[in-house]
Parts: structure tokens; C-alpha cells; sequence
């Protein structure tokens, strides 16, 4: 009994310890401090507005693209077709000038055709009586007579020439060919835009 009674005490005495103990070291443990919950809701946040501005910027990005191809193919035809405007421009005014030489001439030539051949005409007479006279032994007298005879009808034929071909007026100028037109500087393509970059997700 005695010793059942010391067992108990013994066991009271080493509760009460250990409770004392727990206490001590409960009274020396700093209470814990609040700490705040940690979410990535405000950089998610950020990270999905700035993912909405990358696919507008992407999409005008795309559009810019687009508008460049577009504008300088358009430049490029306007390009070409001014040059063949300018082209087609110049030989039209070319071939005018050269039409209307080639008919002028034409005409001119035409009233000429009958002059020269009265020329060559009096000339050939002129051939003529001259080697007729001087054919055989004509006499130094003959001889210049026959010479003084082919100079005079000569003269007259020359300046019966020079007379009629003068009352025709002047001929036709063939004119002269303009210098092709400069081809214009092509057009530079557009520079394109940067493309922009796509934002990093936070982990």
C-alpha cells in the first residue's frame, strides 16, 4: 500500500512538471504573426492585360503588313503605267513629227521631180552639142567656140534650175529626234513596323 502510494506521488509529482515545462516553453514561444496569403492574382492580372495589348499590337502588326504589300504594289502599277504613258506619249509625238516631215517632203519632192528633170534635160543637150562639136579635128576656133557654147547653156540651165527650185520655197526640215524620256525612280517599298514581342508570364 505504502508503496503504491509512492508510485502515485510520483507520477503527480512528474505531471505537474511537465506541465509546468509546457507552460515555460508555450510562455517563451513568440506568438505567431499573421502573415498575409501570397497569390500571383495581381501579376495574372498584369500578365493578361498585357497579353491583351501584345494581340491587338499583333494584329495591327499583321495589318501594317498587309498595307505596305498593298500600297506599294499600287505605286508600283502607278510606277509602270506612267512610264508607258510617258512612252507612248513620246513616240506619238515622234511619229507626228516624222509623218508630217515624210509628207511634207513628199510634196515637196513631187514639185522638185519636174524641175530636175528639165535640169538634167538642158544639161544633156548641153553633153551633147558639146562632144558633137568637139568630135573629128575641129579647129582651136571650134574647139572654143564648142567650150564657150557648152558654159553659156550650162549657165542658163543652172540658173533656170536654181530659179525654179526657189519658187518652190524652203524644204521640209526632217527634224530631229528628242532625247527618250528619263524612266522615273521606282518607288521603295514601305519599311515595315518591328514586330512586337509577346509578354513573359510570371511564374
Amino acid at each position: 500500500m505504502k508503496r503504491k502510494s509512492l508510485i502515485a506521488t510520483a507520477l503527480l509529482t512528474s505531471g505537474l512538471l511537465l506541465g509546468t515545462t509546457a507552460v515555460a516553453i508555450a510562455d517563451e514561444t513568440p506568438a505567431p504573426t499573421t502573415t498575409p496569403t501570397v497569390t500571383n492574382g495581381g501579376s495574372q492580372s498584369a500578365y493578361q492585360a498585357q497579353l491583351a495589348a501584345y494581340k491587338i499590337a499583333l494584329t495591327q502588326y499583321r495589318v501594317a503588313l498587309v498595307n505596305n504589300d498593298i500600297n506599294y504594289r499600287a505605286a508600283l502599277e502607278k510606277y509602270e503605267s506612267d512610264w508607258q504613258t510617258s512612252i507612248k506619249a513620246y513616240w506619238a509625238a515622234w511619229q507626228s513629227s516624222i509623218s508630217a516631215y515624210q509628207t511634207a517632203n513628199a510634196a515637196y519632192q513631187a514639185q522638185l521631180a519636174p524641175i530636175k528633170a528639165t535640169h538634167k534635160s538642158a544639161l544633156d543637150a548641153a553633153d551633147s552639142a558639146f562632144l558633137a562639136a568637139t568630135t573629128g579635128t575641129p579647129t582651136n576656133d571650134q574647139l572654143n567656140a564648142a567650150l564657150s557654147a557648152y558654159w553659156n547653156a550650162a549657165k542658163t540651165a543652172n540658173a533656170a534650175y536654181k530659179s525654179a527650185v526657189a519658187a518652190l520655197g524652203a524644204a521640209p526640215v526632217r527634224p530631229v529626234q528628242p532625247p527618250l524620256p528619263t524612266k522615273p525612280t521606282a518607288p521603295v517599298k514601305p519599311v515595315d513596323p518591328n514586330k512586337p514581342v509577346a509578354p513573359s508570364k510570371n511564374k
